[in-house]
């Protein structure tokens, strides 16, 4: 079950470099190895790339809360299995450089504090790229073998993201036994498809701080979605915080829910 919770993390390769819509959840797709002709030896046979995504930033897992890595121009995500390299020995290779998996610090976030990590058996490797560039020697390559992204992977990659905007709101107050929700919405306002992707977490009652969920989704341009996330109301006279962090921006956006008689 592991490849498949991943597989609602990154999206499928043709979510990832292309499709379009607002599911979180894309059909799986495997990337056909290319062998590497001077290699004898080529274990390229048994390694498979069976999910791949462009986006703007990778949510992380910290002790108590979870945040958006978006420190490169852009970022790929995959998903390695079968016979996987050494981590140490994968590189991507994009426009004229080379640019090994990301050490992000901390473990990537897929829900329920359900943390991936890449291992013997594969897992999710991380790219921090240009945010432009010339794809036409793109591929992901290790000492004995290589993998050729797609044709709309690359052309992904090429094209700047787009910008999005994103806006939180919800209640002002709510009274006890009530059952408020928050809303997260967000529009593409780039001329071409891309995909966003949001870290939530919530302040008080009786928390410090705590992950609500990861957003993601494809978005053609011009096009928007709205979430709806199930609230906490506030207890005790103590008020509910929600918090965005959201690629690009230092100011996270947030709503607060007060007691109905503070």
């Amino acid at each position: 079950m592991r490849r498949r919770a991943l597989l609602a993390l990154v999206g499928s390769l043709a979510a990832g470099s292309g499709c379009t819509g607002t599911s979180d959840d894309p059909a799986e797709a495997t990337v056909t190895p290319a062998p590497v002709p001077t290699r004898a030896e080529s274990r390229t046979e048994h390694v498979v790339a069976t999910a791949a995504a462009v986006q703007p930033g990778v949510v992380t897992a910290g002790d108590d809360s979870i945040g958006v890595t978006d420190d490169a121009g852009q970022y790929l995500v995959l998903y390695l299995e079968g016979d996987a390299p050494d981590r140490s020995a994968v590189e991507f290779r994009f426009s004229g450089a080379s640019y090994t998996p990301e050490d992000l610090g901390r473990p990537l976030y897929r829900g329920d504090f359900g943390r991936e990590t890449y291992g013997e058996d594969g897992g999710p490797l991380v790219f921090g790229l240009p945010e432009t560039g010339d794809g036409t020697d793109a591929e992901l390559a290790w000492g004995n073998g290589s993998v050729a992204p797609p044709a709309a992977l690359v052309e992904r990659l090429e094209d700047p993201l787009p910008p999005f905007s994103v806006s939180i709101d919800g209640p002002e107050t709510v009274a006890d036994g009530s059952d408020p929700q928050i809303t997260v919405s967000v529009a593409n306002e780039g001329t071409g498809a891309g995909r966003y992707v949001l870290a939530l977490n919530r302040q008080g009652p009786r928390v410090a701080y705590v992950p609500v969920t990861r957003l993601a989704g494809e978005l053609d341009a011009g096009a928007d979605v709205t979430h709806t996330v199930d609230a906490v109301p506030p207890e005790d006279g103590v008020s509910t915080r929600y918090s965005l962090d959201v690629p690009g921006q230092r100011d996270d956006p947030n709503h607060v829910i007060r007691p109905a008689d503070s």
